[in-house]
């Protein structure tokens, strides 16, 4: 019901704000750029623009010039199609009656009328009121570009056409098609308006062809140049011309009322004006296209999902583009650019609810199976839908059942580790010079079964080499397992077995014997992979649940604001934290299980830390700790995986910014002596009590720092230090005095030199 419901209440809000207007803005800037990215065109050669402009204003003196010069116009275009004055003309002047004559003489002659702010009509002198008229009012929007026109208004008891469908009709000899308005019950400074003509900009100032008023009165043009023609006088010179801004006008620089009137006449004589595609019309195409994708973003990825919508956008707005540049109709993309944005929103509001949902029976199922699980803790005991992830209370809820969850993972492996005890299967002893000294029969039988020779130490590790599940390092096998914590050994005849391999050197007298004991581990191993699998099905049904939750919390802190932001925010954070804390975890077990794959090539450790160094920079800059690299210019390389060392480094390195108060430094260091290469991180922090140095590398153990501030971590990051360096051979050490700082040292053995 909500896939139905959230996008058919958006798109009702949409076109409700489409509809009041609030979207004009945007679709205004959109028009305006169409323009100028669509660039100039080719305007009617049959119209000119004659200029008022600074070489008339220098030769004919201060405005207003004498209007005798109009009349000398008049004559000099006496073969024109029409004539155009774009120029006041409202106060009378001795030169008002020679003007007039011409006006009548010439036949063909248009003046304006104004319409100023406070809604009065301004016409020409007295003298001039036989001629012609026209309004020059163009429709500015809000932001006070012009785009539209009425070419007839119905002001102060009159019809007023407009200028320049008036200069059309004297042209053409035929009367201009105007709509009847309706002009009854209004006040009579109200203005009606009809024949809306949205303007088809041709480009900006100078695209019209342009002569100077002065070469016209002069006689620098012949007459034949002005037959035919319609010629348009208007004023062009700076500080005298009431400049419009157009769509052109990216760097604010106005148009010329006159060059105004040019492109509304060319639109009028071509009949190409830019036809708006209606409301009722482009908000249901909008809407059907987001409807379509709303449908795809349930079927796809949040990935391509996004992908998708990006591609959307960019084509919608190219297709908006086209057919205005191509067929001059205007389609206003906001409202379904918004009604594409919003379903695509709602969408995955919806899956993020579904998936709210989800990890609420994942929850559910899992309760039942728990051991521990209290008796009387019935139902679900997280808040469902998006209140269980995106509120305080609800992920805090989902926090501590998962931390639950976890526990008990770890209590069913110590207790398959710690109940499931084997008694020894066989040993086997080789003297100082390799040979066999004893075997038992289990052994021997072991390796009739699966070829092993017991011929020498060597060969018997060699033969067991390849059913050794933990591959690490070079050199010989026997000295291999001697640095390893454990090593596993798989046998499938005569039947299937997991043998615990335990290898010593056993000191009697002179003479270093090798002890290899084998244990059967079959059913631990049985009840681990069992254990496993619940691990990888949990782990499975969690990270799913939370993937998607960070996912989805990363779009809602992005795109909501205030009270629903800030918990976005905190289901984000938490979410990250969680999963950080669920793969440290599954990390530290496959590493003990030996099922973490350790690959050692020589590492420069000088070059880790300062890698580490890096990565700490931005949180120690938050919280102003400063970090300090210590290491030599050439540092011995060690046979080591450096992800997985670079990774402990960090956890340290991360340990100490964050127990540090601010101001303090933190040092990692690098030294050597002859057997060992290591890595320290010293930091001058709250410090460990001696009481909690004994335990702070066991899982989830977590020292109270006396930290004035509540400082979070889930007590496994040592834990993975010392499972990490010890799987490679190292060893962890630490020293803290409380209230003065900590050190943690990494010492790996060194590489020996070739003799």
């Amino acid at each position: 019901m909500k896939k139905i419901v959230i996008p058919l209440v958006s798109l009702a809000v949409l076109f409700l704000i489409e509809y009041l207007g609030f979207l004009n803005g945007v679709n205004g800037y959109f028009y305006d750029l169409s323009f100028r990215l669509r660039g100039p065109r080719t305007p009617p050669a049959g119209i000119v623009v004659v200029a008022v402009d600074e070489k008339t204003m220098a030769e004919l003196g201060r405005w207003p010039i004498a209007r005798r010069h109009y009349t000398t116009l008049l004559e000099r275009t006496k073969d024109a199609a029409a004539v155009g004055f774009d120029i006041v003309m409202a106060e009378p002047s001795p030169d008002d009656a020679g003007l007039a004559a011409a006006i009548a003489g010439h036949g063909n002659a248009v003046l304006p009328i104004v319409i100023e702010e406070d809604m009065t009509a301004v016409y020409p002198s007295r003298v001039l009121a036989s001629a012609r008229t026209g309004h020059v009012h163009i429709e500015r929007g809000l932001d006070g570009i012009a785009r539209e026109v009425y070419h007839t208004l119905y002001f102060g008891g009159k019809t007023l056409p407009s200028f320049s469908s008036v200069v059309l009709e004297t042209a053409s000899k035929s009367p201009f098609a105007r709509e009847k308005l309706a002009t009854g019950g209004g006040a009579p400074a109200d203005i009606v308006q009809g024949d809306a003509m949205t303007i088809h900009f041709y480009g900006g100032p100078g695209t019209f062809a342009r002569v100077s008023f002065l070469d016209v009165v002069k006689g620098a043009y012949p007459p034949d140049y002005f037959r035919k023609k319609i010629v348009l006088v208007g004023i062009t010179a700076l500080g005298l011309v009431d400049s419009v801004m157009t769509p052109f006008s990216e760097t604010r620089l106005g148009t010329a009322g006159v060059e105004v009137q040019a492109n509304i006449l060319a639109n009028l004589l071509e009949g190409n004006a830019v036809r708006i595609v209606p409301l009722a019309v482009r908000f249901p195409a909008g809407a059907l296209l987001a409807v379509i994708l709303y449908v795809f973003f349930f079927r796809t990825t949040e990935g391509k999902g996004a992908l998708v919508l990006v591609a959307a956008l960019g084509l919608g707005s190219l297709a908006v583009f086209l057919v205005f540049s191509l067929g001059q109709a205007w389609f206003a993309p906001a409202g379904s650019l918004a009604a594409v944005v919003v379903l695509f929103a709602s969408a995955y509001v919806v899956k993020l609810s579904e998936a709210a949902a989800s990890l609420g029976a994942t929850y559910k199922a899992i309760g039942p199976h728990l051991r521990n699980r209290p008796a009387e803790s019935g139902g679900n005991p997280v808040a469902g839908g998006l209140a269980g992830i995106v509120t305080p209370r609800g992920i805090q809820a989902q926090a501590s059942l998962l931390a639950d969850i976890t526990h008990e993972l770890i209590f069913e492996k110590e207790l398959s580790d710690r109940i499931l005890l084997s008694d020894v299967f066989g040993v086997a002893v080789f003297d100082g010079e390799g040979r066999a000294v004893m075997a038992s029969t289990d052994v021997r039988r072991i390796c009739g079964e699966n070829g092993v020779s017991l011929e020498s130490r060597d060969r018997f590790a060699a033969g067991l080499s390849p059913f050794v599940l933990e591959k690490a390092g070079e050199g010989p096998p026997f000295e291999r397992w001697l640095a390893m914590p454990s090593v596993t050994v798989s046998l499938e005849r005569p039947d299937k077995r997991f043998l615990k391999l335990d290898v010593s050197r056993l000191p009697i007298g002179k003479t270093d014997y090798a002890l290899f004991i084998l244990s059967d581990i079959t059913k631990i191993k049985e009840v681990e992979i069992l254990k496993g699998q619940i691990v990888s099905i949990v782990s499975h049904e969690m990270k799913t649940p939370m993937f998607n939750i960070l996912g989805f919390s990363e779009i809602m802190a992005r795109d909501l604001d205030g009270e629903m932001g800030r918990y976005a925010a905190i289901v984000k954070e938490e979410s990250e934290r969680l999963t950080k804390f669920v793969n440290t975890f599954l990390d530290i077990n496959r590493i003990e299980e030996g099922r973490q794959r350790i690959v050692r090539t020589d590492a420069d450790l000088a070059g880790l830390v300062r890698d580490v160094a890096a990565k700490m920079e931005p949180l120690a800059r938050k919280r102003d700790i400063r970090i300090v690299v210590e290491a030599p210019a050439a540092v011995r390389t060690v046979p080591l995986d450096r992800d997985l060392t670079a990774q402990a480094v960090l956890n340290l390195a991360e340990n100490a910014v964050k127990y540090s108060p601010a101001g303090r430094a933190v040092a990692i260091r690098v030294t050597e002596d002859a057997e060992s290469v290591a890595l320290e991180i010293a930091d001058e922090g709250y410090g460990i009590r001696e009481k909690d140095l004994e335990r702070i590398f066991e899982k989830f153990y977590r020292a109270d720092p006396g930290a004035p501030e509540n400082i979070k971590g889930s007590g496994l990051g040592l834990t993975f230090v010392k499972e990490a360096t010890e799987a490679q051979g190292g060893r962890v050490e630490a020293k803290s005095v409380f209230g003065r700082g900590s050190s943690f040292t990494i010492r790996f053995p060194a590489k020996k030199s070739a003799p």
